[in-house]
This record gives C-alpha cells, sequence and structure tokens, in this order.
C-alpha cells in the first residue's frame, strides 16, 4: 500500500466520500427517477474502484490533475446532497 503519497491518500479518502454519500442518500417521499438511480449506480462502481484498488495495493500513484476533479466532483455530490438527479443542476452554468 502506498501510504506515503498525499495525493494517493487524498484521492482514496475523496472517492471514499463520493461513494458513501451516494449510497446514503435518502429522499423520503420523493419520486423515484430510474435514470438518476442508474446514474447513481454507475458513478458509485466507478468511483469505488479506487479504494478498492488501493486496499488490494493496485492503486500506486495519483495524477494532481485527477485529484483535484475528483474534489470538484466531491464538492458538488455534498452539495448536492447526494442527490444525481439535482447533482446536475448543481454543475450547470448559470
Amino acid at each position: 500500500m502506498v501510504t506515503s503519497d498525499p495525493l494517493v491518500l487524498t484521492n482514496v479518502v475523496t472517492c471514499t466520500a463520493i461513494v458513501l454519500r451516494l449510497m446514503m442518500f435518502r429522499k423520503p417521499g420523493g419520486r423515484h427517477n430510474w435514470w438518476a438511480s442508474w446514474l447513481a449506480y454507475l458513478i458509485i462502481l466507478s468511483y469505488a474502484s479506487v479504494p478498492f484498488r488501493f486496499m488490494f495495493d493496485f492503486y500506486f500513484h495519483a495524477h494532481w490533475a485527477s485529484v483535484t476533479m475528483n474534489l470538484i466532483v466531491c464538492a458538488a455530490v455534498f452539495r448536492a446532497r447526494g442527490n444525481v438527479a439535482r447533482l446536475f443542476y448543481v454543475l450547470r452554468p448559470e
């Protein structure tokens, strides 16, 4: 495991936060959007690969650009409170 590289650790923590926030989303009384649930599922699968690769020692280095983009996506996911349908509204320019 690469524990001495701060970029790797930042990326792993960021991707884990994105995955956990999307997995814990619950909208009581809300309407089900099938496209949003499938999109959330695909996002969770793609971002969950980073912590799993880190745990199984297959994640060696991270680029600063990918870490920056993941931090921006993490901020957008938390701003949208894990709602993928609102995520596109948050990322839309005004």
